[in-house]
């Protein structure tokens, strides 16, 4: 199946499990997280970042294999990048990332979604590929619309 009816199938599920009843987003979170992971298993890495104080992101709900950093700043890393200048960013090989905050060996490309609520920043959805160039405009489009959710 090619990305993106992936993603509209995955749009598609969402939809069904949020239906009929009210979800805090911790549990949207750990929903979307595992929907993802299971539809694209060949990421390493699906999970959220929240905001937790004033420039500092802490980890949320994930799916992974790997245990992720704990806190990241927002003047560190990919995610750190997205949340401050909210903003989607894309990293072809996340070796060629000034400030890179390594948290395993096999993560090469990244995908960073800022998450809103009510016009504020809530968090980040953070995307880890094990691959060269594994994140393109299409998981930004869709990627962008299932954080939609958390509102």
């Amino acid at each position: 199946m090619d990305k993106s009816k992936k993603y509209l199938k995955t749009i598609n599920d969402l939809a069904h499990y949020f239906e009929g009843y009210t979800l805090g987003n911790t549990g949207k979170m750990s929903i979307i997280a595992s929907t993802l992971s299971n539809a694209f298993n060949d990421w390493i890495f699906c999970g959220f970042y929240l905001v937790t104080e004033e420039d500092l992101l802490e980890i949320g709900p994930y799916q992974s294999s790997i245990v992720p950093c704990g806190h990241i700043k927002f003047s560190k890393g990919v995610c750190g990048k997205s949340a401050r200048e909210e903003k989607t960013i894309i990293v072809k090989n996340v070796n060629d990332f000034s400030g890179y905050i390594s948290c395993d060996d096999q993560t090469i490309s990244e995908i960073v979604i800022p998450v809103f609520s009510k016009d504020i920043l809530i968090g980040v959805l953070d995307i880890d590929g094990r691959l060269e160039g594994q994140f393109d405009q299409t998981d930004k489009k869709y990627l962008e619309e299932i954080v939609g959710y958390l509102k």
